[in-house]
């Protein structure tokens, strides 16, 4: 049986110097120890056929979790523990599917895949198609997060290569928009690496912060992103590693005078589906709400179709997605 097509998971990772990235299926091998620990579906998580999720916390309203932020090839990450085994977690508002993990980490945290059902998605590279896996706990230290739920299993293999030999594989484990939402609040503190997340407790914006809103539709973050008078409807991705990514058809539409430089520059990308190549440049400025963002460093690739505002523009900033007021607040982290 498969589960309806309805996973989008964008991510954009950029190679590190000298290092390129590559995307491979995962093996006979792995898929087999994955089978290993399998369950049934229950029919409180598939009624109608279709996948239903939940995902009960176990935290006290008015908790405020405070981690660490790790840096996950320019792409900000947490610690977590699923089924008590400790992975690093990208936290990425531009996957529309709550939990997921890459073949490995899931065989690692045992993870009991849920027999005959399988998902089908694309994401950036290409599409793509997962298992279901179900966990018995998630936590942060010692803090519960959540009980029994279910996981997407990404059924590839994500490194970089030197010279042809694989050099570090990436632990590809996301938690998306469904799961960061359920909190009133996320903060991204890019400059002392840290990062809050509270639950049943309102965000509290200093008096000198500027903000930008956003609508949620359809699993996304939706912003307006305005170019010399020029708006462009993108999407907020923390899971996208460069500034702004645009299709070439609202590149062809600014005017030669907002380019800073013209896509020139080459680099391979990774995401979920697979590596793409990226022509990048910048732009002089670009703004979204009250905030003006100078210069801008943008890329563009032959299958891009929309457009994506990234954690790369606030690398250097705090920034709380508050998601009570539906707005993101920005403000200095000295």
């Amino acid at each position: 049986m498969h589960a309806r097509s309805w996973f989008h998971p964008l991510l954009c990772l950029l190679a590190a110097t000298g290092c390129v990235p590559q995307v491979r299926q995962a093996s006979s091998s792995s898929i087999q120890q994955l089978h290993r620990h399998t369950s049934t579906r229950l029919a409180s998580e598939f009624p109608n056929g279709k996948l239903h999720l939940e995902y009960p916390f176990k935290l006290h309203p008015g908790t405020v979790l405070r981690l660490p932020m790790q840096n996950s090839h320019r792409i900000p990450a947490i610690p977590l523990s699923i089924n008590h085994k400790k992975l690093p977690w990208i936290l990425d508002t531009g996957a529309n599917f709550p939990v997921l993990l890459d073949t490995k980490s899931a065989t690692s945290a045992h993870l009991q895949v849920i027999k005959d059902i399988r998902i089908k998605g694309s994401g950036v590279g290409g599409n793509t198609e997962l298992l279901l896996g179900r966990f018995t706990s998630l936590s942060a230290g010692e803090e519960d997060l959540l009980g029994q739920g279910i996981a997407g299993i990404l059924l590839q293999t994500y490194h970089f290569n030197f010279a042809g030999i694989p050099v570090h594989r990436l632990p590809l484990n996301l938690l998306g928009l469904p799961f960061l939402e359920m909190f009133s609040f996320l903060t991204l503190d890019g400059t002392n690496k840290i990062v809050e997340l509270g639950y049943q407790k309102p965000f509290t914006p200093p008096s000198r912060a500027r903000s930008f809103p956003f609508r949620k539709q359809n699993g996304r973050l939706w912003v307006t992103v305005s170019i010399e008078g020029h708006p462009i409807t993108a999407f907020f991705d923390t899971g996208y590693g460069s500034d702004l990514r645009l299709p070439a058809c609202e590149l062809a539409k600014l005017a030669p005078q907002t380019l800073a430089s013209s896509p020139t520059k080459k680099r391979p990308a990774m995401g979920v589906g697979g590596v793409v190549m990226e022509e990048t440049g910048q732009l002089k400025e670009a703004r979204v709400g009250d905030l003006r963002i100078t210069p801008v460093e943008y890329d563009t690739s032959e299958g891009c179709t929309e457009a994506m505002l990234g954690w790369g523009a606030f690398r250097n900033q705090r920034i709380t997605i508050d998601f009570q007021r539906n707005c993101v607040w920005v403000e200095s982290s000295q």
